[in-house]
């Protein structure tokens, strides 16, 4: 499935609030990611085209089976490429680096982002 970075940052901040709260609101994950409710109503809309999303007229939202596999599998990838990024030296917050794994990991190949195909040191 293809999703930008922007895509990927809120469906993992949707799927650790799901793991939580079950359902949610979209002024919710605009407080939790500290931008506009607009901004996560575009956003809700095109998950709700790929089929990720369901969401109750006026109402909460949830992540459907199929949105769930999708953001645990680039979950593991994210928080996979945020720990190298932290073990470079670089000076940056576990949260800085996991919004970089999420702007970094659309840009690879799928091949690179594979879990069995990272070779562990």
């Amino acid at each position: 499935m293809e999703l930008t970075g922007t895509h990927l940052r809120y469906l993992l901040h949707m799927y650790e609030m799901s793991q939580r709260e079950g359902e949610m609101r979209l002024t919710e994950i605009a407080k939790a990611l500290h931008v506009k409710k607009a901004s996560v109503a575009r956003i809700v809309s095109v998950f709700r085209e790929k089929q990720l999303v369901d969401q109750q007229r006026y109402g909460k939202l949830h992540l459907t089976a199929y949105g769930n596999e999708v953001a645990a599998r680039y979950a593991d990838r994210v928080y996979h490429v945020a720990d190298c990024l932290m073990q470079t030296g670089l000076f940056v917050t576990r949260q800085q680096a996991t919004d970089a794994a999420c702007i970094l990991l659309p840009e690879l190949p799928e091949s690179c982002a594979d879990a069995d195909a990272v070779a562990v040191s």
